[in-house]
């Protein structure tokens, strides 16, 4: 007798099902990815923050070691040399680069197209400098003046602040390189002390973030990479200027993430760089006391310059 066997046949997707399933998957991840990238820019931009501190950490302890804050940046000669170096390098004994700095040679040059006597900085990137938001190549050369690769960083020491976008400070230089003060903390051929803050520590910024593009060009202060600082030994207040530019600081005259490029910001040796980034609305600043915040791209020109003077008498309270 036969005996039937029943065999089970079991139906697959059709083409519409599988189309649909596909769709929805699509949808989900449309869905998921901004969550995602969200995410992941708010870790950057924490980690950016925390560089922050180490700086205001760094700076207290030069402070506490040689009783100033360092200067900004610092011309080794008379005018149009380009050698001496910026406070980004005076700090380095302080953020666990001893080694490093002790291979450093003072009476040579830390432009990013001479490096005579600190080869060891060529194509090198020191930890903690860079803003892990940042999209910038860290040896970009836009001006042709880093042709040895010195790292560009991602934080600018703060030098003063401006009176307005139009209207230099009186007695202080521009030199055609847009204006330059020492009414802050980080000052060119001169340091200060943390009593200096007449304003208060928690109301003085001292460093900003400068890792974004300024009208889709970068335009931070890093002319010559990173490291280099001054190319005379001119003051912000010597009454005479003798083509004085600089790297490592800025002078604030400009909202943060400000995307107009003008005779202040239009090259990486002007002293109106901008403080800008990649993260969407602000930059992290760090303030004389250590601390940091984040500054939305919306707040008042004027209080952004009262946080950039240290003795202006405008003791402000929530920012």
């Amino acid at each position: 007798m036969r005996r039937e066997i029943e065999v089970a046949v079991r139906r697959g997707f059709t083409l519409v099902e599988l189309l649909v399933v596909i769709a929805i998957i699509g949808v989900l991840i449309a869905l998921l990815l901004p969550a995602v990238q969200q995410a992941r820019e708010a870790v950057r931009r924490i980690s950016c923050n925390n560089q922050s501190k180490q700086l205001g950490l760094a700076l207290h302890n030069y402070h506490d070691t040689f009783n100033s804050i360092p200067p900004g940046n610092y011309g080794m000669s008379g005018s149009g040399r380009y050698d001496g170096a910026n406070w980004r390098v005076l700090v380095l004994p302080f953020i666990e680069q001893s080694a490093l700095f002790d291979q450093l040679d003072f009476t040579g040059r830390f432009e990013g197209d001479n490096l005579a006597g600190n080869e060891i900085l060529r194509e090198l990137i020191v930890p903690g400098l860079i803003c892990p938001s940042s999209a910038l190549d860290p040896f970009s050369n836009p001006h042709g003046r880093n042709d040895e690769k010195a790292m560009n960083i991602s934080y600018a020491g703060i030098s003063g602040g401006a009176p307005s976008t139009t209207q230099p400070l009186v007695g202080y230089m521009d030199c055609g390189y847009g204006w330059f003060a020492n009414n802050g903390m980080l000052l060119t051929n001169e340091a200060t002390k943390l009593r200096d803050a007449t304003d208060g520590t928690s109301n003085t910024m001292i460093v900003g973030e400068q890792s974004g593009l300024t009208d889709g060009q970068e335009l931070t202060a890093n002319y010559r990479g990173g490291w280099h600082g001054a190319s005379s030994k001119d003051k912000a207040s010597t009454p005479t200027c003798s083509k004085t530019w600089f790297a490592g600081t800025t002078t604030v005259r400009y909202n943060p993430n400000y995307d107009i490029i003008t005779p202040g910001n239009s090259y990486q040796y002007r002293h109106n760089t901008v403080l800008n980034s990649f993260h969407p609305g602000g930059v992290n600043i760090l303030l004389t006391d250590g601390s940091t915040r984040f500054i939305s791209d919306t707040i008042s020109l004027e209080t952004l310059k009262n946080l950039a003077v240290r003795n202006d008498g405008q003791v402000l309270g929530e920012f």
